[in-house]
């Protein structure tokens, strides 16, 4: 007697994957990996660029406004009291079109009068034309200077007893603060900025 073997209506359910299929799947994966580490590099490359970039507009900008004030010349008469200098551009948040100005203040043993007249040729002999003074006849007038490149640099002048009151509130007079307008010594203000005349 003959025995028929029936076909199995199930084929086997372990598939069995060839060395080349193997390959191939792995390939993929490394091609995955591969796109995403050159994706991510080249992402980060470019905001490292960018970033340099940035930082280097900002310290070429710092550098001219360092060397602006360094033009002036001035000597040890006057003493800086406080610095902010910065090469980013700042701008107002509630004004876009305006830009916050590098700003060093100086304590000057002169009358404000004497000192402005000293700073004025200072700094228009370094290339600064005078354009005008604003709030003049005040206690804090500024004059306000424009070079050949478009930078702006303002000089203001208070008497140090007018500060000193404004800042610690220690005049003893009983006469108007406009009256100590030129007692020696002078607080100083020099603002400088490369893009526009704001204080």
């Amino acid at each position: 007697m003959l025995m028929v073997r029936k076909k199995s209506l199930h084929p086997n359910k372990h598939v069995q994957t060839t060395p080349t299929h193997l390959v191939l799947r792995r390939s993929l994966l490394v091609y995955v990996i591969l796109v995403f580490v050159l994706f991510s590099t080249l992402a980060m490359s470019i905001y490292l660029v960018d970033r340099l970039v940035i930082s280097k507009q900002h310290t070429d900008r710092l550098n001219q406004i360092t060397a602006i004030y360094d033009s002036l010349g001035l000597d040890s008469s006057y003493r800086a009291a406080r610095s902010d200098l910065f090469g980013d551009k700042r701008v107002y948040s509630w004004d876009k079109g305006r830009t916050f100005a590098s700003t060093i203040e100086y304590g000057h043993n002169d009358t404000p009068t004497n000192t402005a007249s000293d700073l004025r040729k200072k700094v228009e002999n370094a290339g600064f034309t005078y354009i005008q003074t604003e709030y003049e006849g005040s206690i804090n007038p500024t004059q306000e200077y424009k070079n050949a490149k478009g930078n702006y640099l303002r000089v203001s002048t208070m008497s140090g007893t007018i500060h000193n009151s404004i800042v610690y509130g220690d005049v003893d007079s009983k006469a108007p603060l406009i009256q100590h307008a030129n007692e020696a010594p002078t607080y100083v203000t020099i603002k400088v900025n490369l893009d526009d005349n704001n204080e």
